[in-house]
């Protein structure tokens, strides 16, 4: 039906609601970019350094352990250097908990824009889709039924938004799926590492005696 149509007469066709399902398709995508580029970039603990810190944490060194945390500069680095600030086992939780919360926030942060796309193109579109049906109505009603073409552009604004609002939404709600898994399976390990590392901290256990 579209074949002999470029790129812009398309969008010509599908009427106003095309502008702004490109905007949301351009933000959706900048923020995919972003995202990718972020967790791309997330350093990992290596495995000597945790050793490290867990033989520090359990010979009461918390200074040692601390100072590595922090040269660490990876994400479970910053929870257990917040962690290690305090000596009272439940402070010590509460503060590995609220660092994470923090840490997810901030990379989670514009997220919510791709699911919200994700959410309301489709119904974007059916706008779309409703204006061209209008439309086909009204130039029906005022040219009438001698001449089908005079239809044709409200039917095909109406097809375009349609399908347009489905090709935004579609990528966007699988991409808001991706990169939230993502971040909460990234989450879920660092909280784990931390209180496996932290226990003595936290509950008194082994070979870690609390200083003054």
């Amino acid at each position: 039906m579209f074949e002999s149509l470029d790129f812009f007469q398309l969008v010509s066709k599908g009427g106003y609601t095309i502008v702004v399902l490109m905007i949301c398709s351009v933000i959706s995508v900048a923020v995919a970019v972003e995202k990718f580029i972020v967790l791309s970039k997330m350093k990992n603990m290596s495995k000597k350094e945790i050793d490290a810190i867990q033989s520090a944490v359990a010979s009461s060194d918390i200074k040692a352990a601390s100072e590595i945390s922090q040269k660490s500069r990876t994400f479970l680095g910053d929870v257990l250097a917040e962690g290690l600030k305090n000596k009272n086992g439940v402070a010590v939780k509460e503060s590995v908990l609220r660092k994470i919360s923090q840490k997810v926030f901030s990379l989670e942060k514009y997220l919510s824009a791709v699911g919200t796309i994700g959410a309301i193109t489709p119904f974007i579109g059916l706008l779309g889709t409703v204006v061209g049906i209008m439309r086909a109505f009204h130039d029906l009603g005022k040219y009438g039924v001698g001449n089908p073409s005079i239809v044709s552009s409200g039917i095909a604004e109406a097809l375009i938004a349609t399908a347009a609002g489905l090709l935004v939404a579609i990528p966007s709600v699988i991409l808001y799926n991706y990169f939230s898994k993502r971040i909460n399976r990234i989450a879920a390990d660092v909280e784990n590492t931390a209180f496996e590392i932290l226990n003595p901290l936290i509950y008194g256990i082994g070979n870690y005696k609390p200083q003054d």
